[in-house]
């Protein structure tokens, strides 16, 4: 799932706003859905700031997602990343304006899965400059979390 934001504010505001909620919303005690897995969810806003929000190691999708999106504590927050016995992560483009979320059974394979997704969602360089147009912008990895085991 693609996330486009554009934080088009002075240094100073965008600095100033970046504010990172707490991550971390796991049950102490995994609860394994009927299946005998677990389920994660990542949210994401950056309407105003970048605002996270994480859950792992719930029954479902539907519990992690709810989760997910109170922890994210913001209007704008939606879920990104959904993994199950496993990882998920979102990727971040160079320029905050991007994000990308995927999964994976690990987190190299989360992460891997996430940017390569980004890099794909992500437009390509103006035509204008031929064989001189600059490379499609570098991404990162902003936030991994894994169920238990994974």
């Amino acid at each position: 799932m693609a996330f486009s934001g554009k934080l088009a504010l002075t240094m100073f505001v965008s600095a100033a706003a970046v504010l990172v909620t707490s991550l971390g919303a796991g049950t102490a005690n995994a609860e394994r859905g009927p299946d005998g897995s677990l389920y994660g969810s990542l949210a994401l806003s950056t309407d105003g700031g970048t605002f996270y929000g994480a859950a792992w190691n719930y029954p479902n999708w539907r519990s992690s997602d709810a989760d997910a999106i109170n922890q994210c504590a913001h209007g704008g927050c939606k879920v990104l990343a959904q993994f199950r016995d496993g990882c998920g992560a979102i990727a971040e483009s160079a320029d905050h304006t991007y994000y990308y979320g995927g999964s994976g059974s690990n987190r190299a394979d989360a992460e891997n899965d996430a940017m390569n997704r980004l890099t794909n969602f992500m437009p390509n360089p103006p035509a204008m400059f031929g064989s001189s147009a600059p490379a499609k912008q570098s991404v990162h990895i902003r936030y991994t979390q894994c169920t238990d085991g994974a």
